[in-house]
């Protein structure tokens, strides 16, 4: 696959079953780098699968898909070196303290010593984590859950990110803050990020490009102004379901 310098993601006919089941068919789009790319469509629409497939967490039964030129089969120690993830299933070591389960995960990629600490550090202070890093990490509340989760996710400096339903499960409040820290990654980090969400909300908030899936098929992609002059609609949800309806 040819990858261009501008492209982050490249997907080619990607395709994953599940028995019977068509969970992701024959998916095509690329990811410009620097992006914010949202990733939308219902509950099972395909999201969860593509992402575990670009991160080489499952394997496709065709097609292929590249993140930064690395190839999701053959080199994906290589993507998951590059990547950070926040799965939509994350959960907390309940005995933990954020210091010791961020320090466990760079330990995972080898970091070590003065570099592992400074760096925990940062992501302590980045999301405000300072006066919790040594309290156990039961019953942290959905918005702390996150903020670790997404700490943990940029521990090896991704070049890029995968969120996989982020915002599920927060409060309005907790969502707007998580919102604000992902558009303060992007502006500030140079990373690529790529958020699954099927709340229309969240698209408008912070993606420049879109792509939406309904069962494991594409059914639109570009940017969210093209999309709209495109279809002729203002609003995401009148947008959403009018291309759901056309694709059904």
């Amino acid at each position: 696959m040819a990858q261009d310098n501008d492209v982050a993601i490249r997907l080619e006919g990607l395709t994953k079953s599940y028995g019977a089941l068509r969970a992701v068919d024959d998916l095509s789009f690329d990811v410009p780098k620097g992006a914010i790319f949202g990733f939308m469509g219902h509950n099972g629409a395909g999201k969860t699968t593509t992402i575990r497939m670009l991160l080489g967490l499952a394997r496709p039964d065709a097609g292929a898909a590249t993140v930064l030129g690395h190839d999701v089969v053959k080199e994906s120690l290589a993507v998951r070196r590059i990547s950070g993830f926040l799965p939509g299933d994350f959960a907390l070591p309940a005995e933990m303290t954020p210091r010791d389960f961020l320090a466990y995960i760079g330990s995972m990629f080898g970091m070590a010593g003065e570099p592992l600490g400074k760096k925990v550090d940062e992501l302590l202070d980045l999301f405000g984590l300072e006066d919790f890093a040594g309290k156990r990490l039961k019953g942290f509340s959905s918005g702390m859950t996150q903020k670790v989760g997404l700490a943990q996710a940029l521990i090896n400096d991704p070049k890029v990110l995968f969120l996989d339903e982020p915002t599920s499960g927060l409060d309005p409040v907790g969502r707007h803050d998580f919102l604000q820290y992902i558009n303060t990654l992007s502006d500030e980090r140079d990373v690529t990020i790529l958020f699954s969400t099927h709340i229309l909300s969240d698209i408008e908030a912070i993606s420049d490009h879109v792509a939406i899936l309904n069962h494991g098929r594409l059914i639109a992609q570009g940017t969210l102004a093209d999309l709209k002059r495109e279809h002729g609609e203002e609003k995401m949800d009148e947008l959403y379901l009018k291309l759901v309806r056309e694709a059904e």
